[in-house]
């Protein structure tokens, strides 16, 4: 027998309220689960955790909503408890042109709207809020290859904190479709936590070689060694921006790359550069790519209402 429209919007109440509840639970768990991992000195936020929990749901996810929806739901709850358990900052390098909004929304997605965030005009700026404690995240402009200034992920090469800034997440975290998998505006999340592997990752590796090392042979051996180059970001043409006028390099690599991964002094070595140096700069978690139908194209309704004389909103 159909349902009425009175009876359906009985129905969502009370789910609603169950979804309430749950809500609430998680919540008293995420915290309870966060006090012993103080205790434990375990890392409280972790992205690769995180990343799991969204692939486990999105492959179980079926029906009208969107796949998109479901990771925003998610990512915002995920944010709100953080905040809760860690007082969580972010700052944000929000440029003057009119990319800068994008960066903001990029980050408000990702972060929850309920996390604090401020905004630093530039990319030194933002990292220095990290490095003094003042933020626990900087969301930083994607890389640029043979930018004019030396770039900003230079400067956390030599960062010799216990726990030094590295690269933990990419934004947006999801990609629309396939077509669409190396978005117009990227940006890079960094901050003092280990990146641990996801199980399907992409790594940055930052190089300081002789000059006279070809971004070819560079591409080249990290193919021979299993870290396919996605991209490869040279400093200043790839000259005298290192030290002793030496080159800098960041390589966007396929697969997770950990500090002590073997295959960094294995890559200098087959550079012919023993001199020079060869780290991770942490990386991201692959994003998730909806490819589903919403709006005109999404699945239809297969609930049958019949007319309800008690004319509500739902």
């Amino acid at each position: 027998m159909a349902q009425t429209v009175n009876e359906i919007r009985q129905e969502i109440d009370s789910l609603d309220n169950k979804v309430h509840d749950l809500l609430m639970k998680r919540a008293e768990l995420v915290l309870h689960i966060g006090e012993e991992k103080r205790k434990s000195n375990v890392q409280v936020v972790q992205p690769d955790r995180e990343i799991v929990m969204l692939r486990r749901l999105l492959a179980r996810h079926q029906g009208p909503l969107p796949k998109e929806a479901v990771v925003r739901i998610w990512r915002e709850l995920v944010g709100a408890v953080s905040l809760l358990q860690t007082g969580l900052k972010v700052v944000v390098t929000v440029p003057e042109d009119h990319t800068g909004l994008m960066y903001w929304d990029m980050a408000k997605d990702y972060f929850s709207s309920v996390l604090p965030m401020a905004r630093a005009g530039n990319p030194m700026a933002a990292l220095a809020m990290v490095r003094e404690g003042e933020a626990t995240f900087a969301v930083m402009p994607w890389p640029e290859d043979n930018a004019a200034q030396p770039p900003w992920w230079s400067y956390i090469i030599d960062d010799s904190n216990e726990k030094p800034m590295r690269i933990v997440a990419r934004l947006p975290l999801g990609d629309r479709s396939r077509a669409e998998s190396n978005p117009e505006f990227k940006a890079l999340v960094v901050g003092r936590l280990k990146f641990d592997t996801s199980g399907e990752d992409r790594g940055f590796i930052a190089l300081e070689l002789d000059s006279t090392v070809s971004r070819a042979k560079i591409v080249d051996k990290l193919g021979v060694l299993d870290l396919k180059a996605r991209s490869l970001y040279s400093a200043g043409n790839g000259n005298g921006n290192g030290k002793g006028g030496r080159s800098l390099h960041l390589a966007e690599v396929d697969g997770f790359v950990a500090a002590d991964d073997k295959r960094l002094k294995e890559l200098l070595k087959s550079l012919d550069c023993p001199e020079g140096r060869a780290m991770s700069l942490g990386g991201y978690p692959v994003p998730p790519v909806y490819e589903d139908k919403v709006g005109k194209n999404a699945a239809p309704a297969t609930a049958e209402i019949k007319s309800d004389p008690e004319k509500k909103s739902a």
